[in-house]
């Protein structure tokens, strides 16, 4: 491993759902013990309490901690200041932002959730991270409105045909890696919609990084090819 890696997924703070050590101070020493130069992440208080809170608390972290690259987040069930924040977000320079709806209890057919893509995010650009457990063909749907690059977070090798048609429709979307447990799905997306689809993420410190990063290290696939899915498909989706 390098410290070129660039983990699209982590996040740090309380984890509500169960035991875990999620503390900033535990990120930082994985990122250190694991070679990972940088990561995309979030405080946990801006998914299950108040995201203008949580929020804030991420872009002084990613201050604090130039290896942090700050992604935003709000829930759209609580609509008050979900406009004027993803608008301040971006303002601030934030080029990701990740939804939870799986924890919030609402999903991406509703209107909110638009209101919020057409008014403040689609106009931008930015990076958009979601989770496969919602649904990828519901996920391609959506891509086909915008031209926000969409990120696929936490998705499962029994969703791969479904992933694979929606990818050949969709060219802006993507698939983060950590739970793909199959010893060649780089080979098999890579060959199928291209191996400049596939993005590294862990969810650290919930999850292993190793566990994340093995796949890709062992896979069939050229230094190069392992490079551009450790780090530089994300940089340059996201221009970070």
């Amino acid at each position: 491993m390098t410290t070129h890696i660039l983990d699209v997924n982590t996040l740090f703070g309380f984890w509500p759902k169960r035991k875990a050590d999620i503390a900033l101070d535990t990120l930082l020493r994985l990122m250190e013990e694991k070679s990972i130069g940088r990561a995309c992440t979030l405080s946990a208080r801006g998914i299950f309490y108040d995201f203008v809170q949580g929020n804030r608390e991420t872009l002084a972290t990613c201050q604090a901690h130039p290896q942090l690259i700050p992604v935003g987040t709000v829930n759209p069930a609580r609509w008050l200041n979900c406009l004027d924040e993803a608008r301040r977000l971006v303002d601030q320079g934030v080029r990701l932002f990740r939804f939870f709806p799986q924890y919030q209890e609402w999903n991406i057919g509703q209107a909110p959730f638009h209101k919020l893509l057409d008014a403040a995010l689609a106009p931008t650009r930015v990076g958009l991270m979601l989770p496969a457990e919602i649904g990828i063909t519901a996920i391609g749907e959506l891509a086909a409105r915008v031209d926000n690059p969409i990120v696929v977070e936490s998705f499962r090798y029994d969703r791969l045909a479904e992933a694979m048609v929606v990818m050949g429709r969709a060219p802006n979307v993507y698939v983060e890696t950590h739970l793909i447990n199959s010893p060649n799905f780089v080979e098999l997306l890579s060959s199928e919609v291209g191996v400049e689809r596939l993005v590294y993420g862990s969810s650290a410190p919930l999850a292993y990084i190793g566990a994340a990063t093995a796949p890709i290290e062992y896979a069939r696939a050229s230094e190069a090819d392992k490079a551009m899915i450790l780090g530089g498909n994300i940089r340059r989706i996201l221009e970070v």
